[in-house]
């Protein structure tokens, strides 16, 4: 008999689009929780101006306090690039940690191109306080090589002993459908010593298979004594409501992001219905344990449009294996 599978609460809209704001016009979104020595959660996210360009913004949590925002940050943490850089186009969040004091953020830069919508790489900022930040180098810490030909995006970071482990999107290929070429990725992994240098002989943690067409943000956390990897999964025809629209799913991992199971869909103990932010999508998970529950940030409808919302799995911090039930196969990134 195959136990069901554990039951996710939709809490609702957690951070909006701020019509009063100077430039923030759309989005907010692939929201990442980088915990402060407050025991705030400081949550950052992209937000879009009116010429579609990203910036990140945040906010602080009290995870404690019913996820209450504390504090706003709106304002841009870091500028896009000069004119030919990697991200030039906008900048927008996905892996903040803490190194030696200092707060690490890996972003996705991305530049304009003619043939397709645009390419991206992970870039890396530093800073101090956590608000105000600057590149590591002028270029990408992981773009485009033998491993990832067509572009790379949407990293999460962790340490792996003495060193740092990075799970991200990596285009497999762009393919016509109707007036514009669409993307087509997986996830793949690799390793650094310092969390700048990074292994351009990646692998493949999940490979690409149909009728799937891509899967979005990666993000790990604890689960029980192991890991568990989220992730977006689509199909072709996803921009709008139907059975390609983005949803999430997870599956366990081991240190390396390794599979260790089958996938399995997020369910949802209250179900999105019409007018919801998330009616038809539901994408970018961000998921951290609090207490004994599991709590999760993510985008909804064209991908993140109007903010990002929260989620709740009671006791999911240490709650059983869920069942081995595959994940309905629908939902990469639209981060430009």
């Amino acid at each position: 008999m195959i136990a069901a599978l554990p039951l996710w609460r939709r809490e609702g809209v957690l951070v909006t689009v701020q019509p009063d704001h100077a430039w923030w016009a759309s989005h907010a979104q692939l929201p990442a929780v980088l915990e402060m020595p407050d025991r705030l959660w400081r949550v950052y996210f992209g937000a879009r101006d009116r010429d579609n360009r990203s910036r990140m913004m945040a906010v602080d949590i009290d995870p404690g306090d019913n996820m209450r925002v504390v504090r706003e940050h709106f304002h841009a943490m870091l500028e896009p690039g000069p004119v030919g850089a990697f991200d030039h186009g906008g900048a927008s969040p996905s892996s903040a940690l803490w190194v030696d004091g200092r707060v690490y953020l890996y972003y996705i830069g991305v530049s304009e191109r003619r043939d397709v919508r645009g390419q991206t790489a992970i870039g890396v900022a530093f800073s101090k306080d956590g608000l105000h930040f600057s590149k590591a180098f002028s270029g990408p810490v992981h773009g485009v090589g033998q491993r990832d030909p067509y572009f790379t995006s949407a990293p999460v970071v962790r340490r792996e002993g003495a060193g740092y482990r990075m799970w991200y999107v990596s285009g497999t290929e762009w393919r016509s459908a109707g007036d514009r070429p669409e993307p087509f990725y997986e996830i793949r992994t690799t390793s650094s010593p310092d969390g700048l240098v990074w292994n351009p002989r990646s692998e493949a943690v999940l490979a690409l298979q149909a009728p799937s067409a891509g899967y979005g943000r990666p993000w790990l956390a604890e689960w029980q004594a192991g890991l568990r990897l989220w992730f977006s999964v689509r199909g072709e025809a996803y921009r709008e409501p139907g059975d390609g629209a983005y949803r999430l799913a997870s599956v366990l991992a081991d240190e390396r992001g390794t599979i260790t199971g089958p996938s399995q869909p997020i369910v949802w103990e209250n179900p999105p219905g019409s007018g919801d932010f998330d009616s038809w999508m539901q994408a970018y998970a961000c998921v951290v344990p609090n207490g004994d529950d599991l709590i999760m940030l993510y985008n909804g409808n064209d991908f993140g449009r109007k903010g990002f919302g929260w989620a709740r799995l009671h006791g999911g911090a240490g709650c059983a294996n869920p069942s081995s039930i595959a994940p309905r196969q629908t939902g990469t990134e639209d981060v430009t």
